[in-house]
């Protein structure tokens, strides 16, 4: 089993694989295993939950021990029952006698208080059925909640050059204090960020030689320290991630990037109780 401070830090992302035709997406999932990329995200709401019957084809291929799989718990969650069911739902399909992570999606997911939902999560540790406790699109007065009586192990939230909410309103710095991994998706906003050439960037790329996107994930990963989760099913992209690690910027330029905002993400109020408005999952998609 991997432990949680041995997670490579950049995680193996599922959303849009090609769960149709995985075996044309299973040379690059190796691919990154290969290369030492050992977390795994899934969840049974991508494509109705045919991401995660399709992805068993590639864990059957590699050595259980030395993958994390981290999952999720998806709408809609009405009974303390769900909960357990759903699990046992990835336990059933993949042939695993236990995940690395579970966690709730989000908070509107469920019809049940948050805080029994962790109740039970925790009891599915206990068990034995998973190692980890993890918490999504969350507020920081809802993480301190859960975590004061339930230690929360990886909080997962939007994070990237120009959305840093979570930041703003200190869960980051409360991540930190209290030993729990950030994970971090859409830290290249799916290419969109790169897309807008900002000066910035252009400059720093020039300067180290790199991609855009290969500083932004380096920020993200050797200044702001975070796992970043992303996507992709190319292996030169895979390559170009995994050479983010390679290098260091100076100090100064590290803080140009913690400085940089951008006031459409900033301007934009969350609907944390998810009633219409914008909600946190969605905040990278707003704009291109």
């Amino acid at each position: 089993m991997i432990n949680k401070n041995n997670i490579f830090k950049i995680g193996i992302g599922t959303w849009k694989i090609d769960y149709a035709n995985i075996d044309n997406d299973m040379e690059a999932l190796l691919h990154s295993y290969n290369i030492g990329q050992n977390y795994l995200s899934l969840s049974m709401l991508y494509n109705n939950g045919e991401v995660v019957k399709k992805i068993k084809k590639f864990i059957d291929k590699i050595d259980r021990k030395r993958i994390f799989i981290a999952t999720n718990l998806e709408p809609t969650i009405e009974y303390i029952g769900d909960i357990e069911s759903q699990l046992n739902q990835y336990l059933q399909i993949l042939d695993l006698e236990y995940v690395d992570m579970l966690q709730l999606h989000k908070p509107s997911f469920s019809k049940i208080p948050l805080m029994d939902v962790y109740k039970e999560i925790k009891r599915l540790v206990d068990l034995g059925k998973v190692k980890y406790i993890g918490i999504s699109n969350v507020n920081l007065e809802q993480l301190e909640e859960i975590n004061r009586k339930i230690k929360i192990d990886f909080f997962e939230g939007i994070y990237n050059l120009e959305c840093k909410i979570y930041e703003d309103i200190n869960v980051l710095d409360y991540c930190n204090k209290n030993d729990i991994q950030f994970l971090c998706y859409q830290p290249l906003r799916r290419n969109r960020t790169a897309k807008r050439n900002y000066p910035l960037l252009i400059e720093l790329a020039q300067k180290y030689n790199k991609t855009q996107n290969q500083i932004i994930l380096n920020w993200i990963i050797k200044e702001k320290n975070m796992t970043a989760l992303v996507k992709s099913t190319n292996i030169v992209r895979i390559d170009e991630n995994k050479e983010a690690l390679n290098f260091k910027m100076s100090s100064e330029d590290y803080q140009r990037l913690n400085d940089f905002r951008n006031e459409e993400f900033d301007n934009i109020k969350i609907d944390w109780d998810d009633k219409g408005g914008i909600s946190i999952d969605q905040l990278a998609n707003q704009f291109d």
